[in-house]
């Protein structure tokens, strides 16, 4: 059972439209997915159920609680195989000051869920984590629970700039983990290019990035911005299973590269 992210705590790079519509073609070939909506603005759990109702319930995967408790806070969504820990409007505010003051305090979510993970192993193929577009500790205990993490970025050579600025705290996290004799591992493995045009500009930027340590990394399947322009619909109608949907193509890339 894979956990993983696309992460970057930029906003408006697609995180959330990518999730929800790898994990809605896995659901149609028979698998069990569930999502965590780590964001605030709660787009994945408006879009998933029917009457979403703003509770704290996906604080406790932070803050810790008893399984039965946990396991109560997961949903059913309107796509078959589809489940959901929803978000909460003031999860920032919160949650962040509390986790922060705890010892080990990056780590709470990563050891909540290894305390459930044989239950959920026995429940779910894949879990799907959608993140606030912010560095903060949310966010870091997030990537640290996260057996891969893939960064969306857009073709835009301020989008790209900075990337390890942004995730330094993680990072950083790793390095002294490790001087604690702890095996974590750097799990930002991919990037994915979204939102992409046929035009000159984008070219350029994909060259400038494929010169770039990013360049390593990156995906061959690039997300054009047909596919993602229009903001309100997250399902996107091409999310189904054909060689001409990039989604798809996306997801056999990543099972290709045994990310899922």
């Amino acid at each position: 059972m894979k956990k993983i992210t696309f992460a970057n705590s930029k906003g408006g790079v697609g995180k959330t439209t990518l999730t929800i519509n790898v994990a809605q073609l896995l659901s149609q070939i028979g698998k069990k997915v569930l999502l965590f909506d780590f964001d605030p603005q709660s787009n994945l759990t408006n879009t998933l159920l029917e009457n979403p109702i703003d509770t704290n319930n996906i604080t406790k995967w932070i803050l810790g609680a008893d399984k039965d408790d946990l396991i109560s806070t997961i949903l059913e969504t309107r796509i078959s195989n589809i489940f959901l820990v929803p978000s909460y409007s003031k999860m920032v505010l919160e949650t962040n000051n509390i986790v922060l003051n705890q010892p080990n305090s990056e780590f709470k979510f990563k050891m909540n869920l290894e305390e459930i993970e044989k239950i959920l192993i026995n429940k779910f193929d894949y879990i799907f984590f959608d993140t606030y577009p912010s560095m903060n500790t949310i966010l870091l205990n997030v990537l640290l629970a996260s057996d891969e993490i893939i960064v969306p970025i857009e073709p835009h050579s301020y989008s790209f700039e900075g990337i390890t600025t942004m995730f330094k705290p993680y990072l950083e996290t790793i390095n002294n983990s490790k001087k604690m004799g702890m095996n974590i591992k750097n799990n930002i493995n991919y990037y994915v290019l979204n939102k992409i045009q046929k035009n000159k500009l984008h070219q350029s930027v994909f060259e400038l990035i494929s010169q770039n340590e990013i360049g390593k990394k990156l995906l061959d399947t690039h997300i054009p911005l047909s596919a993602t322009k229009q903001k309100e619909t997250m399902l996107l109608k091409f999310a189904a299973i054909t060689n001409n949907n990039p989604i798809y193509k996306l997801v056999m890339e990543l099972t290709n590269k045994g990310v899922i």
